[in-house]
C-alpha cells in the first residue's frame, strides 16, 4: 500500500516512520530505494536552506544591515 501511494500525504510520514523502526537490511527494495533517496533529498535540501541563508546574510551585510 505505501509503495501505490508514494511520497506525499500520510504516506510520507508512514515511509519515515517504518523507516526510523525497522533495521535497513530487514527492509523490501523498493523501500530500500525510498530510503536511500530520502536521505539524499533531505541532504540536498538542507544544504541549499544553508546556502540560502549565507546568501542572505551576505547580502545584508554588504547592505549594512545585520540583523
Amino acid at each position: 500500500m505505501l509503495c501505490a501511494k508514494g511520497l506525499g500525504g500520510v504516506a510520507e510520514d508512514a515511509i519515515r516512520d517504518t523507516l526510523t523502526f525497522v533495521p535497513f537490511r530487514e527492509l523490501p527494495p523498493w523501500f530500500k530505494r525510498r530510503s536511500v533517496y530520502l536521505t539524499v533529498r533531505d541532504a540536498l535540501e538542507g544544504w541549499w536552506l544553508r546556502a540560502e541563508d549565507a546568501a542572505g546574510d551576505a547580502w545584508r551585510a554588504l547592505r549594512g544591515r545585520r540583523s
